[in-house]
């Protein structure tokens, strides 16, 4: 079954089922909750009977989308019966923070997987995976315009907003034309890009920059690995009364500021024992690497967590 077929008949199946459950991977960034309000304002619309499931609730800075506030991270609603369970932008199970909740589902639903990284492990009943997409919200899209569904202005700011956060605002490799071409059609369906512009490029409060500003203090770059390196310690995020979601963005900033080196990776201590990689590339294809420490991503741009914490060594930083 092809792409188009697929889309079609995820189309078939919902207009069947009345109770969806649609989920977004944990630390949702901006495709996450694109990919996911964008349905939720569309199914809603139908009257359809759908609830929305994150691990961890949004950041305040998308609270422009419609739906921003019925997000639940209860993991009560596992226990509710849902004929539909759709998963987006989320490579596998653990990614999307739900490998043990998922078990507490008793009348088997449906498991739809919509993602566009080339990681993504299948494990849905049906698998709408498209690599080629510059992010979950393109698919989205296509499967609004593939069944002739009308795009109002809410789903429009949703779905703008997964386009422009994970292209960098059409400034990083993942850039397609076929990404501005469907950027242009959501301006057109209505999409608020000055309240998008506002809340996400436009709200970096003073503690935010700082921190961002000893992020970019402490790039070095190994020579040998034609790689550019970072860090942020828990301490550094207390420090500055911050959360790890005020770096967000900063890899893809580096990839388009570091011009003399090949990859970019950041790494920021999450507090709770682990730490988040996230990696840039011009050509590389670090999504090998991300896979390889179990996490993933596409080509030039993919990351990982890992177990541990980063601490600050006179030298640089050392994993302990």
């Amino acid at each position: 079954m092809n792409h188009q077929e697929n889309l079609k008949k995820l189309y078939d199946v919902l207009r069947e089922k009345e109770h969806i459950l649609l989920i977004g991977h944990q630390k949702p960034d901006g495709d996450a909750l694109g990919s996911t309000s964008g349905f939720y304002n569309w199914l809603k619309r139908e009257g359809k009977k759908a609830a929305l499931f994150c691990k961890d609730l949004p950041a305040e800075q998308y609270k422009y989308l419609n739906g921003f506030y019925a997000y639940t991270n209860d993991t009560s609603i596992f226990e509710k019966n849902f004929d539909v369970v759709i998963i987006f932008d989320s490579g596998d199970l653990i990614y999307a923070g739900i490998d043990e909740q998922i078990k507490k589902l008793s009348n088997s639903p449906i498991i739809i997987n919509i993602d566009h990284h080339r990681t993504n492990k299948l494990y849905g009943n049906i698998n709408i995976i498209d690599i080629e997409a510059t992010s979950t919200c393109e698919i989205v899209t296509d499967f609004f315009e593939t069944n002739r569904i009308f795009i109002d202005p809410a789903m429009a700011t949703s779905l703008i907003t997964g386009l422009l956060t994970d292209t960098s605002y059409f400034s990083n490799a993942a850039t397609t034309s076929r990404s501005m071409e469907i950027a242009g059609k959501l301006v057109g369906y209505g999409a608020r890009i000055n309240e998008i512009t506002k809340y996400l490029l436009k709200n970096k409060q003073l503690s935010i920059l700082k921190i961002w500003g000893l992020a970019l203090s402490r790039l070095h770059k190994n020579e040998k690995l034609d790689l550019a390196v970072t860090f942020l310690t828990n301490d550094d995020f207390n420090q500055y009364s911050v959360t790890p979601t005020a770096v967000e963005g900063i890899s893809n900033f580096l990839q388009s500021a570091t011009g003399n080196a090949e990859a970019i990776l950041v790494l920021y201590d999450k507090g709770d024992g682990t730490i988040k990689a996230s990696m840039r590339s011009i050509k590389r294809d670090i999504s090998v690497i991300a896979k390889f420490f179990g996490g993933g991503g596409h080509k030039l741009a993919a990351g990982f967590s890992i177990n541990g914490k980063i601490k600050e060594t006179p030298t640089g930083f050392e994993i302990v």
